[in-house]
């Protein structure tokens, strides 16, 4: 039996709390917000006075104070600050993006340090319970193929941030170049000590579902105020969402799926529309190809666990062919809003101009990797050093300033920069990742087949992002993705005693 498998008491007063768990995840949502607004206005009176160190002091300060008698609320505010923030600013034609991407969660507290407010919460909430946890004489690393995977991956990583420097990499770059592999490994730890009660992964499922399911509503109304511009801009949220809102679905389909009823699947299933629409409307080709690889996944899935419910696949399975043979064709020369999934297909076969040019950089933005591959002879350049763009390409710098740096392709990136050793060590991470999340999907009770089944897809659409769209160097993803690895490893880890879990989540 695993930990989140232990029955949770059925009595009045754990009704009542668990009735009342929308509105502490609407808490903890407004608090992230408010927090982060609040710090992020210190930090900009305190630095525009020329106190750079006094401004990094502000939540050095207050952030150990609000999380030491509950850390797992710094784990959630960093899981909503995911959902819902974005990691750099943008605009959308005439008019800014969503508000969200002002708050400065992910931006420098000051110019020139390079700390974010998200990565000082991170850390401290990692200080608090670890230093809980040495206190209880408890271990503070899990013990797991998985952990052992994910911590020789960051020794490669911390080894080749040597390499890089040593051959006089840009040591600001570097920093921002790993700080998605520990942010991963960061939020995997604290998922592991946290998400350990039915209670919290309902919890963490809120979040994301409340979170993503806001943005969607946000990117309809941009969409609505945008819709009659010329020419109409390429897309209406961040790069991000793609990963997110596929990430809804998946959740919204196994509520359905392993018959997991309550509140949370009716609030997903009211809010799956607007997704859907907000996804469209993002025009994001990777989009459609990440949920189409995690709806596949879903169904796989559902027809090895649930044999008695396979009748009814099937039935779903034919008529989602039938509709697709009506709508592909109908749809197949058009490139309006409705028409973006049949896009991202004849985008493969017969593009537009503007996926012709997109898949044309990425080309020669491959063979200039490969070519960076080939003079280190595959043992990798290290971190903090540019590209040697040798071969011919069109200069983005002006509206991306990493790009230099960070490549669309994330496999060819890290082996770019940490070798075969790396790659080999990034996809032990990976396939561990998605053997202990396949591992759960057997499991009998449906929460824990649910979790399993999002991990897994989470893992998966993962790394479609990041083959595609620099998805590895997204923040949001990588503390996502961490903290539901986190949640896997609690799910399999060995049983404990209650009085154990309660100090575990409190």
């Amino acid at each position: 039996m695993t930990t989140l498998e232990r029955p949770i008491p059925t009595t009045r007063s754990d009704q009542k709390k668990s009735s009342g768990q929308p509105v502490v995840v609407l808490l903890v949502l407004l608090v992230a917000v408010v927090v982060s607004v609040a710090v992020g206005c210190a930090v900009g009176e305190l630095a525009g006075g020329r106190a750079p160190v006094a401004a990094c002091l502000v939540p050095v300060v207050l952030v150990p104070i609000a999380i030491w008698k509950r850390p797992v609320l710094g784990f959630y505010t960093i899981l909503a600050g995911t959902a819902v923030v974005e990691q750099f600013t943008y605009t959308v034609g005439p008019r800014n993006g969503a508000i969200t991407d002002r708050i400065p969660f992910f931006h420098s507290v000051s110019p020139g340090i390079g700390v974010t407010a998200a990565e000082v919460l991170l850390f401290f909430t990692c200080v608090v319970y670890g230093l809980q946890q040495i206190r209880d004489r408890q271990p503070i690393l899990p013990r797991s193929r998985l952990a052992r995977c994910i911590a020789v991956f960051l020794v490669v990583v911390l080894v080749y941030l040597v390499v890089g420097l040593a051959h006089h990499g840009s040591f600001k770059i570097a920093m921002w170049e790993i700080r998605p592999w520990f942010y991963l490994a960061g939020m995997y730890v604290l998922g592991s000590a946290f998400v350990t009660t039915k209670r919290s992964l309902m919890t963490v499922l809120w979040i994301y579902v409340l979170g993503t399911g806001a943005k969607a509503l946000y990117g309809v109304e941009i969409w609505l105020s945008i819709r009659h511009v010329s020419p109409r801009p390429e897309a209406i949220l961040a790069h991000e969402e793609s990963f997110f809102f596929g990430l809804f679905v998946v959740i919204t389909i196994g509520l359905w799926i392993f018959s997991i009823k309550g509140r949370l699947r009716t609030t997903a299933t009211m809010l799956l529309p607007f997704v859907l629409l907000a996804d469209m409307a993002n025009t994001r080709r990777t989009a459609w190809a990440i949920l189409g690889a995690c709806l596949l996944i879903v169904f796989a899935v559902a027809y090895a666990r649930l044999p008695d419910r396979r009748q009814t696949l099937r039935r779903i399975a034919f008529v989602s062919v039938a509709v697709a043979a009506v709508y592909v064709p109908a749809q197949w020369n058009h490139d309006g809003t409705l028409a973006q999934p049949v896009r991202a297909l004849r985008s493969q076969i017969a593009p537009d101009t503007r996926d012709e040019q997109s898949d044309q950089y990425r080309q020669a933005e491959d063979a200039n990797l490969e070519l960076n591959i080939r003079a280190s002879r595959s043992l990798g350049a290290g971190f903090g050093r540019p590209i040697d763009y040798a071969l011919p390409i069109v200069n983005l710098e002006s509206i991306d300033a990493f790009i230099a740096y960070i490549p669309h392709d994330g496999v060819l990136y890290v082996w770019m920069r940490m070798g075969v050793i790396g790659e080999l060590a990034f996809l032990a991470v990976i396939g561990s990742a998605v053997l202990a999340a396949g591992t759960l999907t057997k499991d009998r009770d449906p929460l824990m087949g649910l979790l399993g089944t999002v991990v897994t897809c989470a893992v998966v659409a993962y790394v479609i992002m990041g083959a595609q769209d620099m998805g590895f160097f997204w923040f949001r993803i990588a503390l996502c993705v961490g903290g539901l690895l986190g949640a896997v490893e609690a799910a399999g880890r060995e049983t404990r005693t209650p009085t154990d879990r309660e100090v575990r989540v409190s």
